[in-house]
């Protein structure tokens, strides 16, 4: 039996506040790159052994509007109750 992974599952990117770092339990499962690929310059996004990706959010779009389970806040600088350029 392999030796369990200590490392935490998702950990956040050092290099892009946007992505999280997701642990790679099995790497001989990943596809390999094809191998004309140039390499990429400047820091990597994630360490060794984690893969990128964008970091999840805690709301959903329905167009414009973010939907969250919270219920809405007003904002305090609101005073006009949205009527602002409507003649």
């Amino acid at each position: 039996m392999p030796p369990k992974d200590e490392r935490p599952a998702v950990i956040p990117s050092e290099v892009d506040p946007d992505i999280e770092c997701v642990r790679v339990d099995d790497p001989g499962s990943l596809a390999e790159p094809p191998g004309d690929l140039t390499p990429a310059t400047g820091p990597k996004p994630c360490p060794d052994g984690y893969l990128p990706r964008r970091r999840r959010r805690d709301y959903h779009l329905d167009g414009k509007r973010a939907v969250t389970d919270t219920p809405p806040v007003r904002n305090p600088a609101d005073t006009d109750n949205g009527t602002r350029g409507r003649g």
